[in-house]
């Protein structure tokens, strides 16, 4: 507006919630549920990895699993189950769990919690799970081994209940690298003279992606160790970042593409 820059047509800026841990995306599931007919082209930003172009959005589900039995005192009730013993050897299991190479498919058990103190048989313990694939087909197979494991502990355990409830589904989806938006985020980073990497992942883009409405995720500076407690940001190269992230808006409202 200050520059009075030539439009072809409306750019939304938009910030949401829910994007990281079991938010699911809601917030850009109600983005473009309130936006989709005027959605022509979707950009999201991510804060590090300057130069990197996301146009391909892995499929991730995402687990709980509730462990629950009778509980009691860990001297008094000794050979009780415990819903803690039973969870730790179905992690276990699960960590021995063999997915490929390519397609690229991971999971990762990232919390375990319950008990009551140290001298207590656990009656509830849980964890979360999250399970990737740049495959459908590929990501399918890997929720179907874990559904047979956790039925395996529940057949094996008849005192403990075992329940996988399921906290969190993104969609996957894609553009290919020749599209239109692709290749204007591809120039718009050439511009400032960033070095351009393509990558699949999961972000705000998935939502788009995997309604048809073409979508990109782009990196405006640099940082590093990502999700751990010492993640870091390094504004150096934002100025460039902000400039890119411009020239592709102004590439991108032009794009039709509905």
């Amino acid at each position: 507006q200050r520059f009075n820059l030539p439009t072809a047509g409306d750019i939304w800026f938009v910030a949401n919630v829910g994007e990281e841990g079991l938010g699911d995306l809601r917030g850009m599931r109600a983005v473009v549920e309130r936006l989709r007919s005027q959605l022509g082209a979707v950009v999201v930003i991510e804060g590090c990895d300057f130069g990197s172009l996301h146009h391909q959005a892995i499929g991730v589900r995402r687990f709980r699993i509730d462990v629950t039995g009778p509980g009691g005192h860990s001297w008094g009730n000794f050979g009780t189950p415990s819903a803690i013993h039973v969870l730790v050897r179905l992690a276990a299991r699960l960590t021995e769990l063999h997915v490929p190479l390519s397609p690229r498919t991971t999971f990762n058990i990232g919390t375990i919690s319950g008990g009551t103190s140290v001298n207590t048989i656990a009656q509830h313990a849980s964890m979360l799970l999250d399970l990737r694939s740049v495959s459908s087909a590929a990501l399918t197979e890997l929720v179907d081994e874990v559904y047979r494991l956790v039925e395996e502990a529940a057949l094996e355990y008849p005192d403990i209940h075992v329940q996988l409830v399921k906290v969190g589904d993104r969609p996957s989806g894609a553009i290919p690298r020749e599209h239109p938006l692709v290749q204007a985020a591809v120039a718009a980073y050439q511009m400032v003279g960033a070095q351009v990497s393509f990558q699949q992942s999961s972000t705000d883009a998935n939502i788009p992606l995997s309604m048809g409405i073409p979508a990109v995720c782009v990196g405006l500076t640099d940082g590093g160790n990502a999700h751990r407690t010492d993640e870091y940001i390094i504004p150096v190269n934002l100025s460039r970042g902000l400039q890119a992230l411009l020239l592709l808006l102004l590439a991108a409202e032009a794009i039709e593409d509905r």
